[in-house]
């Protein structure tokens, strides 16, 4: 495992997942959803960057909880803490500490010291709270707002915003307590967030230099690519068998007419059918010349010479698009994997596609075509596959995630769509329950594509044939 891949493999899926939960998180927030936590990848957790600002209300007295204050999971509405605070610089009531008292022997009667100074200790005195342990005032948790934690963890495949209640509409200021066009609106802004983020690299990619063809007019008068013409099957008793044409032959040209482009050939037998011809051949660096007639009706499935040709050779060059044009192809080339997304399965059925072609990948993958990618454009001195693929890499999460599958934002949206038509939701236990046995179906699945992936890699991209 080369470190430079993984290390590309990482920086690349980061910051396709930043961007993906960036939109859930954005629109949340606007929704008035408490986000608790902005997650890249999975816990254990690694480091808490910083978090926002809350709030809590203690018997009716609001404080401002700052940046640095963590506050335990047990600390709920109605709960009672045990309470220090102070002013912060911008002169606000600021708690500074916050500790579940647990109930007395006498059924969870609180201390005899009553009275603000003893609720609010370290607010009136400015300075450090010294309370006897057996004797510590309590006040009771009305309202909170969670500050949002900023966290990096260990397990860098993924990210997460943890948003209060995702199932439980009774809890105040909780995703699920929202009307149904702002839950549509978090789920689809992931996926959203990944489309715009694939134009970003699409275009930064025609910027870098987009590989185009070398065009030119051929013998039908229209531009076509500047290629070689290649046989690569001759059928028996057919007049190019009879003329000794053989696959892996070169058509250079015929008589004084050289075959440059796409479709010369083409074009210079449906002109000279039933009429003596001289072609000049290409095999293997020796030069040849074959005479024959092409066939006026050929026989079903047949042309007029007997033979299969390809076009290879094609010669690139770099195309640098100005920052309008390379956005319009961002935009083009995003909708254009898309639609190839939905519809690539009716091209399978339809054999236009071999099913190999839709071979779902999972990390292992991606990360050998992140690899192949990093290769070429190291080798090449070319941005352009790194940017190409990553943003085909987001158009694929951004469909993937739409998804009706139980745990993903599409599976999400179903359910919503499901209440929308019978007015009413879906028991939020049941929901979740569904949602997870589907990520450990999910789970499952990516470990048995790992496993191919793994056995079975999928080719790399030949970047260097763009020249």
């Amino acid at each position: 495992m080369d470190p430079i891949y993984l290390i590309a493999f990482i920086v690349i899926l980061s910051i396709l997942v930043f961007v993906h939960e960036l939109g859930h998180f954005v629109v949340a927030k606007r929704s008035g959803i408490t986000v608790e936590e902005f997650a890249i990848g999975f816990p254990p957790r690694l480091v808490k960057l910083w978090q926002d600002e809350g709030s809590i209300t203690l018997d009716g007295h609001e404080f401002v909880i700052g940046r640095k204050l963590n506050i335990p999971r047990t600390i709920q509405p109605g709960v009672q803490v045990y309470a220090e605070t102070g002013i912060d610089a911008q002169g606000r009531p600021e708690v500074t500490k916050l500790e579940v008292v647990a109930a007395s022997a006498d059924k969870g009667q609180k201390s005899q010291t009553t009275g603000s100074e003893a609720k609010f200790f370290g607010l009136l005195s400015r300075g450090p709270a010294e309370v006897p342990a057996g004797n510590r005032p309590t006040v009771t948790v009305d309202a909170l707002t969670r500050p949002t934690e900023y966290t990096i963890n260990w397990i860098p495949f993924g990210g997460y915003v943890r948003m209060v209640g995702e199932e439980d509409p009774s809890a105040p200021g909780s995703f699920a307590s929202k009307s149904k066009r702002a839950r549509l609106a978090v789920l689809a802004a992931g996926s959203l967030m990944n489309l715009v983020a694939a134009i970003f690299f699409f275009t930064l990619a025609a910027m870098s230099g987009t590989p185009e063809p070398v065009t030119g007019i051929n013998l039908k008068g229209e531009e076509a690519p500047l290629a070689q013409t290649v046989i690569n099957e001759v059928i028996p008793d057919t007049p190019a068998s009879q003329a000794g044409l053989q696959a892996g032959d070169i058509i250079v040209g015929a008589a004084d007419i050289d075959f440059k482009y796409v479709d010369d050939l083409v074009s210079y037998i449906e002109d000279k059918k039933g009429t003596e011809i001289t072609l000049r051949i290409n095999r293997q660096g020796q030069m040849l010349e074959a005479s024959l007639t092409p066939r006026v009706n050929p026989p079903p499935n047949q042309g007029a010479m007997g033979v299969g040709i390809s076009y290879e050779g094609i010669e690139n060059r770099l195309t640098y698009l100005p920052l309008p044009q390379a956005l319009a192809s961002g935009v083009s080339q995003t909708a254009r994997y898309v639609a190839l997304t939905f519809y690539m399965p009716i091209a399978i059925l339809q054999n236009i596609f071999p099913a190999e072609a839709a071979r779902p990948t999972g990390p292992v993958g991606i990360y050998q075509q992140t690899g192949s990618a990093v290769n070429a454009a190291i080798t090449l001195n070319w941005w352009f596959p790194v940017l190409w693929f990553t943003a085909v890499l987001s158009t694929a999460l951004a469909v993937t995630n739409l998804l009706p599958l139980p745990a993903l934002d599409g599976g999400r949206i179903l359910f919503v769509i499901i209440e929308a038509i019978r007015g009413k939701r879906v028991p939020p236990e049941k929901e979740g329950a569904i949602h997870f046995v589907g990520l450990a179906l999910l789970v499952t699945l990516m470990l048995v594509i790992s496993y191919y992936d793994i056995s079975n890699p999928i080719p790399p991209i030949d970047w260097a044939s763009f020249f």
